[in-house]
This record gives structure tokens, sequence and C-alpha cells, in this order.
């Protein structure tokens, strides 16, 4: 079995034309990611642990740590540290976070799991100064240079993908995992890690659907414009209009 951070090759039985054979398939990783931060006591503690794809841990890190508003300054991104411990996966940020979760794992699927309800006074969200014009044909265009760029995808089928659209037209800081509420904190940890300080220039890009969780993030890091290839719900759409961030969906 061939393995990386990104995938695993393994053999499999597979069924074709009412025959079955045995042949290789690669398969997206998934793996648990554990983040410590300094807690209450000055001890590094461990506070976060998520299902995901481990690359791009210590990114992933930092956008969780924004866009789930752990921290409300931007971050020293020499303060986080990336090891493998006994096999399993732990990112280090070696200072202080403003409130300790309540333990649990936050698995592909559950963005919002962390959160006891979806309340909108308890985001703390930065106030939306700037809405981009972009036309349908740049948001199409945007979403579509994010998919030729989501190389895991291409290779296993797997994986959602987040980017970030600037008013120019490039797209930028291509990110894949598993989550896709992963997918966001990695771009969001590399457009940081690139001396991205403001996101209020920028449209989010989605390769999937974009639910509550997703729409909490932007509005949290200060993101005015998202834009997904799928549907977006009505929790998701609720906390757009209150906060004045624009949604379009079903970008085909």
């Amino acid at each position: 079995m061939m393995m990386s951070r990104e995938f695993q090759k393994v053999p499999l039985q597979r069924l074709v034309n009412d025959q079955s054979e045995i042949k290789s398939e690669i398969l997206v990783q998934e793996s648990i990611i554990t983040f410590h931060s300094i807690c209450l006591n000055g001890s590094l503690e461990p506070h976060t642990s998520l299902l995901g794809t481990p690359t791009l841990v210590n990114e992933l890190h930092i956008g969780h740590l924004l866009s789930e508003g752990l921290i409300d300054e931007m971050p020293n991104v020499e303060d986080f540290e990336f090891k493998m411990v006994n096999g399993k996966i732990h990112s280090y940020y070696n200072s202080g976070i403003l409130k300790i979760p309540e333990p649990r794992l936050i698995t592909t699927s559950c963005g919002a799991c962390n959160h006891p309800d979806l309340s909108v006074d308890q985001l703390h969200g930065k106030p939306i100064q700037h809405i981009q014009q972009l036309t349908h044909t740049d948001v199409k265009r945007g979403l579509e240079k994010m998919r030729e760029n989501m190389t895991l995808f291409e290779r296993t089928g797997g994986c959602h993908g987040a980017a970030l659209l600037a008013e120019n037209g490039d797209v930028q800081f291509v990110s894949e995992d598993i989550g896709r509420h992963n997918a966001v904190d990695k771009t969001i940890g590399l457009a940081v890690l690139s001396g991205i300080h403001s996101f209020d220039t920028f449209t989010l890009l989605l390769s999937g659907r974009c639910g509550w969780d997703i729409v909490a993030k932007a509005t949290r890091i200060g993101i005015p414009m998202i834009a997904s290839v799928g549907a977006f719900s009505s929790a998701a759409l609720e906390l757009a209009r209150e906060n004045g961030i624009s949604l379009y969906g079903f970008v085909r």
C-alpha cells in the first residue's frame, strides 16, 4: 500500500460489467489532527481535534484559530510548529487563545460541531466595508481556475476545494481537504502566511455547497462575498443577510 500525507493507493475490488476485478485505487487521506495552544494555566495543551487531510497542517491551524474566533489578531507565524508524535499529527501554537473550546472531535462533515447554537451574537464578526464588483463571468471563471488547480481532487475525486478570488481576477491560495471547512481554513492560513492581513477585497470560492459554518467563518474573517458551485442553505443565507455578505450559489 502506497501512502502519502495526501492520499493512499490501495487494492480494491471493482465491479465492471458485472465482473469483479482487483485494481489499485487512490483514496484521499483522512487523519485526526490535534491543535495545541497555551491555555489559561500557561501550559501548552490540546484543545481541538478534527478529521482532515494532513497537508498544510500549520496553515489549517492558523485559519481555524482566526475563523473560529479563538484569536482576534493576526498570529505570529513563527509561533506555529508541526510535528508527528507516535504517528499522529499535531500542530502547536506557542501563544494563548481567547477561549478553550469544549473538547470534541470535529468531523469532516461537521464544521459547526463545536458551536452550541447558531446565535449571531456570539460570532463577533468584522463589519463588511467593501463589496466587490464582479460579473457572473468573473465568478464562473474564478471557480473554473480553482478547479483546474485541484490536483488532489483530480487524483482521488474525494476532496473539497477553496480559494480566494482577488478583484483583478486572480485565483489565489487554492487548498484541498476532505472537509470543506478545513479547505477554507487552509486557504485562510495560506493567505496569512503570504502576508494578507485583510480579506475585505476577496471573494471566497467553494467547490461544493455553502452552509452556515462557512458563512460564520467568512463573517469572523471579514470576507464580503462567497461563491459556490453548489447551493447555500437557509441558515447560511440568513447569516449572510445579517452580516452584509453576498452569496452566489449554483455558479455554473
